[in-house]
């Protein structure tokens, strides 16, 4: 019995060594891909092409050379809707102070948004991620998030829920923005 045993074991350690060697020698487009980890501090941030409420094409280039701001929100989101104020006062200070806000707009209607955008007096960009790709490219379960991203494309700070002012002071100051 023990020696069917060992010759089992042996088999089994020649059997296992075999496909160990036949996966090695596969391509690698045949391997499984790991998926892309979330965004982090330190590292590029994730490009992305959408339309602006206003129908004008944005992508992360149109940025390039300028810190940028990005902020994810929905019109029905109240701790969204509670730092607005803060994100339109950030958007007020970027021209003087050399950087860019934008907003993403994500889980929502068009309407929904004209609307917000009219009663809240928006003075910054709204890209429209009606369905969800970028929120998912920067994985936020859900709104508001907001990425501070320095002007070679690189994220500098990352705030998820609602962003304070003492918070985001200390984020323009990591994303080389001084005010």
């Amino acid at each position: 019995m023990k020696r069917i045993c060992l010759r089992l074991l042996a088999l089994g350690q020649i059997s296992l060594v075999a496909a160990l060697a036949t996966a090695a020698e596969q391509p690698k487009h045949l391997h499984p891909v790991r998926q892309n980890s979330a965004p982090e501090i330190g590292a590029a941030a994730v490009p992305f092409e959408l339309k602006t409420l206003d129908g004008k094409s944005v992508d992360l280039t149109t940025f390039r050379g300028k810190p940028l701001v990005m902020n994810f929100f929905a019109s029905w989101c109240d701790p969204c809707r509670e730092e607005m104020p803060l994100i339109n006062d950030l958007a007020t200070k970027a021209p003087a102070n050399g950087y860019s806000v934008l907003a993403v707009a994500v889980e929502d209607s068009r309407s929904a948004l004209t609307q917000y955008a009219k009663e809240s007096k928006l003075i910054f960009p709204i890209a429209l991620d009606l369905n969800s790709t970028v929120k998912r490219s920067y994985r936020i379960s859900g709104p508001p998030a907001t990425f501070f991203i320095e002007r070679e494309g690189i994220i500098r700070d990352i705030i998820v829920g609602p962003l304070t002012p003492e918070r985001a002071s200390t984020a323009l100051t990591h994303a080389g923005i001084r005010r």
